[in-house]
């Protein structure tokens, strides 16, 4: 769609279609609650931008043609969209299911070298951004400021209007009809602009926006564009300003008490004298407690902190197993009218951190079951929705996980939103460099004049969350000579904004107990000591301190387990990764070295030493592996949600599941497959296999029990005691037949659990699943839809790759379309996509008018399938 089209569908461009917000309370009543209404105005500005792939000289000024450009909403992510020289139908070529990998990567078949998003020959950061293209490209909007504004009676002499973006990834320069208003170079950092003194009230507005991701800029993918929402705020000239509400809990309990500090701004010529309110509603959004302020005088152009005791009887607290949310909403009044009123969600919850108890949280002490998570969703690309962010957050949960850590910068609000109702702990983390890069235009360019700045917005932004639990300051910092004086001075600005969490360095502490970090860290932290050799003797140099290990392999999932189970201050561990993501291409590949490797060293494949670890994995292929491997392939769960085989083992260790039954790929002749560093084995729940009566299978059964006894059609094969030495796994090998394998786990001789697989068919049918069962007209919106193919008894097909096509009608769209394969390079937006281990991943968008969205998948020779969901409005 042009901009001509755009602006004939009327309200796109205009502001007068979104009406205030409104948040219940004791003050929604009568004339108070009308004059809250009118206080302040805040909708989303997402709707109705112009977007041209490319540099375009002069575009920041009014005057710039901008008919031919695309119409398009945001959030938007350019990188994740098809190149105009892509090839289409491909897919096919990479489309094997295998993930086993030979020393010297394979001649044939050839894949694509242009197909989708990627680019093996044109992309600047290669593999470390899964071959796409970043570069530069605009956004432009066409809007006008139309419908009701706050009056600003006593309040002030006149509006002001503010501009947010949560996040431009990167180098954002913006004007507003002509006026440059500033840059913002770090890509996972909200900012803002005061647009006031540059709008046309009465008239059309023009704002630019121009992205420059050109270059080296990141270790992984990170989209490119203005990938989060963007929000317009219109308040009166005395207002709350941005993040200006700061909320703690000093008393938790029976009497609990919310300490709330509100920010007031006079941008008004003259004298004002405030009085702040705050209304505290309870997880149910009843009244349960209020409070006010003795009125306060503030000069024009200052800004006063105001500060609010309010008790809380009875509260519920928070924690992962009972998130209950309180809303603390904060008035300010001018001779009795409402000036501005700021809603903010906040948890009641203490924490406590020492080298003793390690962390407790309400006093009792919890384990951290961790997972790193990068800021991007598959075929979203990096762009934020609410739903995306909820989805992904309820699948970590199921997957056995109670903490993120967000790797490596400020998240999306709308996932740290999904942790506190969902009850995920979080390690909020700032950046992955700091003055020193690690690649030619990372953020590590602009660090020393913005660090203050971006690292401010973000706790500024976060420090009401409950489920934020750490704040870290970076990951894996290498620095010259300021390492010491550059951490000290950002903990010290950060407790000088929150004291309420510890401050850490993402594996700050890994080279040992004297590294400078310990000297402003409250948290010690290492990354890969996987046995624990040091990570106790660290801990010995500092005992008054908890500590955690923030990355840690896939292939060492139970002795991390075991070692923070054994030592109450290690309070934590976090796998990477939790979630696959693009970029850092192959580092979770399965090598497949000659066989008897595993026994002539030590049986040191899942717990290796760095020696033999580095030889097997850096010869085979590098650091990653060559294209068309595009993702990291080291999540517990895949690119489209579904979980791989570390997790089923995670579940074991952990105690979730009594039995996990898992059979290897057949590895070529004289080899065996090894799990190391970030990869695992290449292992699926299936007994249907293209390979000869007899060929000899190795299986793994995952159990905390302490035997297992396995069985191929009803007839006993084997059994086995499994040990601490065995890491809670049972290996087999088993001659194939066709028909049930079944395991049966046992502890103290009586059974806890029993899992079977059966032989699948021939693939007869599409099946398709939703998350969702009915949509609303919301833009967050989404539902994720499962492709699966199945045999004529409905059984899953467990390693079928084949092609399905999707076609979408009535009031949605198709946003994305995705396998978990890592080298399946493929178009992400088309509505087409080979399966991996039987399934594939379709992504709707509600339409903006209520009414039906179908959804209908086909397959060669199978069976279709469709699906209609509801579209209600908001």
């Amino acid at each position: 769609m042009t901009r001509r089209q755009a602006l004939q569908r009327g309200a796109a461009g205009s502001l007068a279609a979104a009406g205030p917000l409104a948040v219940a309370g004791p003050a929604s009543a009568g004339a108070g609650a009308e004059d809250a209404r009118r206080a302040r105005l805040e909708q989303s500005f997402d709707e109705g931008w112009l977007f041209y792939r490319g540099d375009a000289s002069g575009a920041g000024q009014v005057p710039f043609d901008d008919s031919n450009w695309r119409a398009l909403d945001l959030p938007h992510d350019w990188s994740i969209e098809d190149l105009p020289s892509a090839v289409s139908a491909e897919g096919g070529v990479t489309a094997n299911p295998s993930l086993l990998v030979p020393r010297v990567p394979p001649a044939q078949p050839v894949p694509p070298p242009v197909i989708g998003p990627f680019d093996v020959n044109d992309s600047v950061g290669d593999g470390s951004v899964g071959y796409t293209i970043g570069g530069v490209s605009w956004y432009r909007k066409h809007f006008t400021l139309l419908g009701e504004a706050p009056a600003p009676g006593a309040a002030g002499s006149g509006h002001r209007v503010e501009l947010r973006f949560d996040g431009v990834y990167q180098n954002a320069d913006v004007w507003l009809n002509g006026v440059h208003l500033g840059f913002h170079p770090y890509g996972y950092t909200p900012f803002a602009f005061d647009l006031t003194p540059n709008l046309n009230h009465d008239g059309t507005n023009v704002l630019a926006v121009r992205v420059d991701n050109s270059g080296k800029t990141s270790r992984w993918y990170s989209g490119s564009g203005i990938y989060r929402h963007t929000w317009l705020t219109i308040t009166g000239a005395i207002r709350i300003p941005l993040w200006g509400v700061y909320v703690t809990t000093p008393l938790v309990g029976e009497r609990s008490q919310a300490h709330v500090e509100v920010s007031v701004a006079n941008l008004s010529p003259g004298q004002e004298t405030a009085m702040v309110r705050v209304t505290v509603l309870g997880p149910h959004g009843q009244a349960v407690a209020a409070s006010q302020a003795a009125p306060a005088t503030i000069t024009p152009g200052a800004t006063v902190v105001v500060p609010v005791d309010v008790p809380i009887r009875g509260a519920a607290l928070w924690s992962p197993q009972a998130p209950s949310l309180y809303t603390a909403v904060a008035e300010v009044l001018i001779a009795g009218t409402v000036a501005d009123r700021v809603a903010t969600t906040f948890g009641i919850r203490s924490l406590e951190w020492n080298g003793t108890d390690g962390f407790l949280l309400n006093g009792q002490p919890v384990k951290m079951a961790g997972g790193c998570v990068h800021d991007t969703h598959g075929p979203l690309g990096a762009v934020g929705l609410g739903r995306a962010e909820e989805w992904r957050v309820e699948i970590l949960k199921a997957g056995g996980f109670n903490a993120i850590r967000t790797a490596h910068n400020p998240p999306t609000p709308a996932l740290l939103d999904a942790c506190d109702r969902l009850g995920m702990l979080v390690m909020d983390e700032f950046t992955d460099v700091w003055d020193t890069g690690k690649n030619p235009q990372d953020y590590s360019v602009y660090f020393p004049q913005w660090w203050p700045q971006d690292l401010t917005s973000m706790i500024l932004r976060d420090r009401n969350h409950p489920s934020v639990v750490i704040w870290s300051l970076g990951n894996e910092i290498i620095e010259d000579g300021s390492y010491a004086q550059r951490g000290a001075q950002m903990a010290a600005l950060l407790r000088s904004l929150d004291r309420t969490r510890p401050v850490t360095l993402g594996g700050g502490s890994t080279s040992g107990a004297s590294d400078p970090s310990w000297a402003y860290v409250d948290l010690g932290d290492v990354h890969y000591n996987a046995n624990g050799a040091g990570y106790g003797t660290i801990h010995d140099a500092h005992p008054d301190k908890a500590m955690t290990q923030s990355e840690s392999f896939p292939a060492t999932i139970y002795q991390d387990t075991a070692y923070t189970a054994a030592n109450a201050w290690a309070v934590g561990n976090w796998v990477w990764a939790a979630w696959d993501y693009l970029g850092e291409a192959g580092i979770g590949k399965t090598p497949v070295p000659p066989a008897g490797t595993a026994a002539q060293w030590g049986n040191q494949w899942i717990k290796p030493g760095w020696p033999i670890a580095r030889t097997l994995h850096h010869c085979w292929g590098g650091f990653g592996y060559p294209y068309p491997y595009f993702q990291a392939n080291c999540g517990d769960i895949d690119l489209i949600g579904q979980r791989k085989p570390q997790n089923r083992w995670r579940a074991a260790v952990d105690g979730a599941s009594p039995v996990e039954l898992l059979v290897e790929r057949p590895a070529p002749a004289g080899t065996e497959q090894v799990a190391v560093w970030w990869g695992y084995y290449d292992e699926l729940e299936s007994w249907t296999w293209d390979v000869g009566s007899g060929h000899p299978m190795t299986v793994h059964v995952y159990t905390p029990g302490d035997s297992v006894t396995l069985l191929v059609n009803g007839a006993t094969v084997a059994t086995s005691a499994v040990t601490p030495a065995d890491w809670a796994t049972a290996t087999f090998t088993v001659p194939y037949q066709p028909g049930e394998l079944t395991a049966i786990a046992s502890r103290d001789g009586t059974q806890i659990g029993r899992k079977t697989i059966a032989t699948a068919g021939a693939p007869a049918a599409l099946r398709l699943t939703p998350d969702a069962a009915a949509l609303t007209t919301s833009r967050d919106a989404l539902a994720h839809v499962l492709a699966e193919v199945t045999d004529a008894r409905g059984r899953l097909v467990p390693d079928a790759a084949l092609p399905v096509t999707v076609s979408v009608s009535g009031a949605g769209e198709l946003a994305g379309v995705a396998n978990g394969n890592p080298h399946n390079v493929d178009s992400f937006r088309q509505p087409a996509r080979y399966t991996w281990h039987s399934r594939a991943l379709a992504i709707l968008r509600p339409a903006k008018q209520p009414g039906a969205v179908r959804l209908t998948a086909h397959a060669p020779g199978l069976r279709p399938a469709t699906l209609t969901l509801p579209v209600t409005p908001v």
